[in-house]
């Protein structure tokens, strides 16, 4: 069928259809129209699929709005409709429900929303709808704006609109205060503010709207306290005053909130001890005060807190040991208590939590051993994460055949012995990085095998031996991050492990599952020397591939098999005892960002290739054997001569040697001006020698018969010596 006939054939079919809507429109009196047609209309030619709402959405077709007067329902969400909305959609005079979420709606909401007296449902959530909040109907229910450009105040007509039980304006760039004519709105249940620019003190008249059961005003710019009166919201359960900047103490009158579930005060600039009364809230199911400037132990009265299933207490000051009460919160599942000032050993009790998914202790100072129990809780724990801390002993075999570990980070402890061969169990790790420690003995090959590891860490320890290539056929087919530096390794780069390693190959992005979890999110994240510099690297993305092998004893050459890991951002084999050429392989690696090579034997010319490397920010080949000239251009002309120092036989720039042509190491310019004049240098040496050889038999013979008559008095004089003669001592 030709292009011209199946358009014909599906106009053809459209006014079939139109034709029996019609007919359906005038026959039954009680008509709930659900207008889907992408999903109701068979359209094998595609011609439904380049409907846009340039073309205004109730005149499609030449079909008006008229068309359509008993229509009460238009759900089209997540149908890819751009352009802008018609203004007619509200003059239909029996509409109660419009729902267009999730589309590319553009240009402002129509001011004739206010008209539309049935309106009850209005969603146009997550959409590009610019201009301010309009006036909107008395009658509306429920309002969804969320996710939009929109901008302006908070318009102070809402507090008219008595009827509203849901309202959603955030994820906007509104700003200005919350109108306190607000809390006029005696039905609102649902209040959703968050992620816009507005500023001011949260209104204490909230107090007045005691339907209110959800509260979301976090990722805005409020001051000043909590108010004491939220007290009087004896129906709220959800509250979240997130990320603004809310300084004072937690207001112990939220110990009155009975029916609250979820209290979300992190990213402020709150202070002072937890309130008791929180711990009364038997009803919590998550608590989040991270990021403030909490102190104070943790009390053991937080065993009340039975419903209890998330715990964020991170990035505060709180001091004393970790309470054994934890331990008897039957529901936990995650508990982040990392970057504090907690002492003492880790608790055994912590066994006992046999649905624990998070298990977050990073940047403390525990001590003590790991208590010998992730056996027990290996099926559910996801995450577990003892980052800097001082916990000693060894890591235990421990871990059963269906561990569910993902991240498992001992990084900066004082762990001793070697890798317990039951991690292999573990076959969803994702992350293992226990670098920092004291481990011996030889590389743990059984890691090779583990599917889903992205990235391995086992710096800084007093591993040993020859990196044998893989009896694997696949080994580490998705590791993106290996850092083995400061280590005693010995032997080959191991050619068969590179070779092999996929992921660096062809890095297509890999989505990390342990980031979340049952709705719970915790970040990656990994320390990495990046350019010279030893950081924190958090998990920004997930192409990150880097290898680190610096600080061993490696020798031999570098495989050219290197250049396959096309997709490697950084790359450090420095302070090593490598030798041999630069492989040329290596200008294939165009992601790198950064090379370290400095403080071997290489030796030979810089391959010319490496130019090719323009994402190269990063260069140190010092204290090498390389000769002959710098590659010019590109990248490397933005390097300085740091990066070449210790390599006597390179010319070129930026070092102040020049080249020849051919390439050689040449002398400094004022040498070459000498080499230019060679003839009359020469010449006048000739001349000079000729007059030296007759001046100085001249002179013997004048000063023989001078000395052999006195003594000249100038000559005394001039250099305090006399003539001894003959005879005299």
């Amino acid at each position: 069928m030709s292009n011209k006939e199946a358009k014909a054939h599906s106009l053809l079919f459209m006014f079939m259809f139109l034709f029996v809507l019609n007919f359906s429109l005038s026959q039954v009196d009680d008509l709930e129209l659900l207008l889907s047609f992408k999903s109701s209309i068979n359209d094998p030619s595609g011609f439904l699929s380049n409907w846009n709402s340039s073309t205004p959405l109730c005149m499609w077709h030449g079909i008006t709005c008229n068309n359509f007067s008993r229509v009460k329902v238009i759900d089209l969400v997540k149908k890819n409709i751009s352009g802008i909305i018609s203004s007619s959609i509200f003059h239909l005079v029996e509409i109660e429900t419009i729902n267009l979420s999730n589309n590319q709606l553009l240009g402002e909401i129509p001011k004739d929303l206010a008209s539309s007296v049935s309106l009850l449902y209005l969603n146009f959530s997550n959409n590009h709808l610019t201009g301010e909040v309009p006036k909107f109907s008395f009658s509306l229910e429920i309002l969804d704006l969320w996710g939009n450009l929109l901008s302006g105040k908070i318009p102070s007509q809402i507090g008219a609109c008595s009827n509203l039980q849901e309202l959603d304006l955030g994820g906007n760039n509104l700003e200005g205060r919350i109108p306190s004519c607000i809390s006029n709105i005696s039905r609102l249940q649902i209040l959703t503010l968050a992620c816009n620019k507005l500023v001011g003190r949260i209104p204490r008249a909230l107090t007045k709207m005691k339907s209110l059961k959800w509260i979301s005003f976090g990722y805005n710019n409020f001051s000043g306290e909590i108010p004491q009166e939220l007290v009087g919201l004896v129906s709220l359960s959800f509250l979240d005053l997130a990320y603004n900047n809310l300084s004072g103490q937690i207001p112990s009158s939220l110990g009155n909130l009975t029916n609250l579930q979820h209290l979300l005060l992190f990213g402020n600039k709150l202070t002072g001890l937890l309130p008791r009364s929180i711990f009364g809230l038997k009803k919590l199911i998550e608590i989040d005060l991270s990021d403030n400037y909490l102190f104070g132990e943790i009390p053991e009265l937080i065993i009340k807190l039975q419903s209890l299933e998330i715990l964020y207490l991170f990035l505060n000051d709180f001091t004393g040991k970790i309470p054994n009460a934890l331990a008897s919160l039957p529901r936990l599942h995650v508990i982040n208590l990392s970057s504090n000032s907690l002492i003492g050993e880790i608790p055994s009790l912590i066994c006992n939590l046999t649905s624990i998914v998070v298990i977050g202790l990073a940047d403390n100072n525990l001590s003590g051993i790991i208590p010998p129990c992730p056996g027990n809780i290996s099926k559910s724990l996801t995450v577990l994460d003892l980052w800097k801390n001082s916990v000693h002993g060894p890591i235990l075999e421990t871990f059963g055949q269906d561990c569910g570990l993902r991240n498992l980070n001992f990084h900066g402890n004082k762990l001793e012995g070697s890798l317990p061969r039951s991690l292999a169990n573990c076959r969803n790790l994702e992350l293992v990085d226990i670098g920092n420690n004291k481990l011996n003995g030889s590389f743990p090959y059984w890691l090779y095998t583990l599917p889903e590891l992205q990235v391995l860490g086992l710096r800084s320890n007093k591993l040993r031996g020859v990196l044998h290539s893989s009896k694997t056929s696949h080994p580490f087919p998705k590791l993106r991050i290996l850092d083995l530096a400061n280590n005693e390794f010995t032997g080959p780069l191991p050619k068969g492990i590179i070779k092999n390693m996929k992921a660096m190959i062809n890095l297509k992005e890999q989505q990390s599952s342990s980031q979340y979890m049952r709705g719970i999110y915790y970040p990656y994240y990994f320390n990495l020397t990046v350019k010279g510099f030893y950081i924190k690297l958090y998990e920004t993305t997930t192409t990150f591939a880097s290898i680190d092998l610096s600080n061993n004893n490696f020798h031999g050459e570098i495989p050219s098999v290197i250049g396959k890991l096309s997709s490697l951002r950084g790359l450090n084999l420095s302070h090593n005892s490598l030798s041999g050429h630069i492989p040329t392989s290596m200008g294939n690696l165009t992601s790198l960002e950064w090379l370290d090579l400095s403080s071997n034997m290489l030796t030979g010319q810089i391959p010319s290739k490496l130019i090719d490397m323009t994402f190269l920010t990063f260069l140190n080949l010092s204290n090498n054997q390389l000769t002959g000239p710098i590659p010019q251009g590109k990248q490397f002309n933005t390097f300085e001569n740091g990066s070449y120092e210790g390599n006597l036989a390179l010319c070129g720039f930026p070092l102040l040697k020049a080249c020849n042509n051919d390439g050689r190491k040449q002398s400094p310019s004022f040498l070459k001006e000498a080499d230019d004049s060679e003839t009359k240098i020469n010449f006048g040496w000739k001349v000079v020698l000729i007059g030296y050889g007759c001046g100085l038999i001249f002179g013997v013979v004048v000063g023989y018969v001078t000395f052999k008559n006195g003594e000249p008095k100038w000559f005394v004089t001039l250099y305090h010596v006399k003539y001894h003669g003959k005879g005299r001592r």
